[in-house]
């Protein structure tokens, strides 16, 4: 009797699992289809056979892992961005950290990664975001001319990086985002 095929989803998520187990173990650049075949019990030429790409198969583990998150509006951008880091935040069964360190190792290597990391992660992740820095520029909390890319960028940063520390969202919300906000409307 063989194997449950790939495509079945208690499977995939199986191989999806070893995926993210790997890439925050090893980074991008050791990261290979030896490593996920072992750990997921599969063929390495199942896994080419679906996934053509180490690329195609980090993003798509990544896609079918992202957390669901609701669109905060608790009426201020420091309060939407301390719920959208709460909700990140949660516990998760990956090393969230590790993988973010290893998406971002693989996409100064491979520009496959980069394309489909922009386009599948990082839009899923920073869309929340974006939608509370439009409504705080429309309140005015942000200036107009403010570049929201870069916001999102530092605040995400920030968060990636002391992830692990204990009380980092409100670190980042009071002690980095709020002075900040204050310096915007003091302009």
């Amino acid at each position: 009797m063989g194997r449950t095929p790939l495509d079945a989803p208690a499977r995939q998520q199986e191989v999806f699992a070893a995926v993210l187990e790997v890439l925050a173990e090893v980074g991008y650049a050791r990261f290979n289809m030896d490593l996920v075949a072992s750990r997921a019990r599969a063929s390495k030429a199942s896994l080419y056979q679906r996934w053509p790409s180490k690329a195609r198969l980090i993003t798509d583990a990544l896609k079918a892992n992202m957390p669901r998150l609701a669109q905060p509006d608790e009426g201020t951008f420091a309060e939407d961005v301390r719920q959208i880091m709460r909700a990140w935040g949660e516990p998760q069964p990956f090393d969230t950290a590790g993988i973010f360190l290893g998406l971002l190792e693989g996409s100064r290597q491979d520009a496959d990664l980069a394309c489909l990391r922009e386009e599948h992660v990082d839009r899923a992740y920073t869309e929340h975001l974006r939608v509370a820095a439009d409504r705080a520029k429309a309140r005015g909390e942000l200036p107009a001319s403010l570049d929201a890319e870069v916001l999102i960028t530092a605040l995400i940063s920030t968060f990636v990086l002391r992830s692990e520390e204990r009380g980092v969202v409100d670190a980042i919300v009071d002690g980095l985002l709020r002075p900040l906000i204050g310096t915007f409307r003091a302009k």
